[in-house]
Formats: structure tokens, sequence, C-alpha cells
């Protein structure tokens, strides 16, 4: 089972602006549950998973990077170190691994990307 499954919290208070797959003309500022890997971490006696998520956070705020960061920092808020309930498993903890920001070359879109590792024991 994948992470983005059972992790993002949907009563988060970014609402209808968190995509896996972004609806052709999305008005901007929004965020995108981008790229996972999955590793098998289980023991002998415990079925556990370890996930990381690559969460994509998209603006044309003119005014900078301000925009981006503020929903980056608001992200981190949510997910960091959180006691989320998550369904079909147990979770173990959600770090925050990294992040960067960035201007796309049509020199409008600031794009920032985070990484957080999920670790998951299976119910």
């Amino acid at each position: 089972m994948m992470a983005t499954q059972y992790f993002w919290p949907s009563d988060t208070r970014f609402g209808s602006v968190v995509f896996d797959d972004v609806p052709e003309n999305t008005a901007y500022p929004y965020i995108r549950i981008g790229e996972e890997t999955s590793t098998n971490i289980a023991t002998k006696t415990l079925d556990a998973n370890e996930h990381t998520i690559t969460i994509h956070v998209w603006s044309q705020y003119r005014g900078g990077f301000r925009d981006v960061k503020v929903i980056m920092q608001q992200i981190f808020t949510e997910l960091h170190n959180s006691d989320i309930t998550v369904s079909g498993a147990s979770l173990v903890n959600i770090r925050h691994e990294f992040e960067t920001v960035s201007l796309e070359q049509d020199g409008i879109t600031r794009h920032g990307v985070m990484r957080f590792r999920v670790v998951v024991f299976d119910s």
C-alpha cells in the first residue's frame, strides 16, 4: 500500500488545493502530492514500511517566494512529527527530510519541493 493512501490528513487546512493529478487550468497556489518510494522494513514479528513522499507547492505570487514558503511552513507544521491517525496502519513517525524552492523557466511560477519520510506498521 502506498503511503499517500493513508498519510495525508483529509481534514487539513489545505482543503481542495491538494491534488495527486492536477486538473487543467487549476488556479494557483496549489499543492501536488508527487513522487513516492516505499521500502519494506518488516521483521519476523512486525510488518512495517518506510515511505518517502515528495510534496510540490506551486505559486505565481508576484512578490517573490513568500507564498510558497508560507504554504511549505504550514505543511511542515501539519506533518512533521505529527500524530495523525492513518487508515490501515499504525504511524510510527513522519519526518521532514528536505525542502527547496526555485523559479521555473517561465520566470513567474515558483516551485517548492518538500520530502517527508513516513514509517508505518501495517495493521
